[in-house]
């Protein structure tokens, strides 16, 4: 099946539900998905931001440090 056949299967299953309480949870699961995106998004650009930011300020590891400093990861 195609993706438009998905979807017009998908509209007329919901045009046949009649149970409240499934359209109030199909309708949550569409706004997180929806809003997941956006955050995420927005969550990405910012980190890239940051990270150039920080860059630009001379706040990073050589890759030197950074190996240096994951050998040491796990040990206690």
């Amino acid at each position: 099946m195609d993706i438009q056949a998905e979807i017009n299967w998908i509209h007329q299953e919901i045009d046949k539900m009649k149970d409240p309480s499934f359209v109030e949870k199909l309708k949550h699961l569409l706004q997180s998905i929806n809003n997941t995106a956006i955050d995420s998004d927005t969550a990405y650009n910012l980190d890239i931001e940051n990270a150039l930011e920080n860059i630009k300020k001379g706040n990073f590891y050589t890759e030197d440090q950074a190996k240096e400093i994951a050998k040491k990861w796990g040990r206690k």
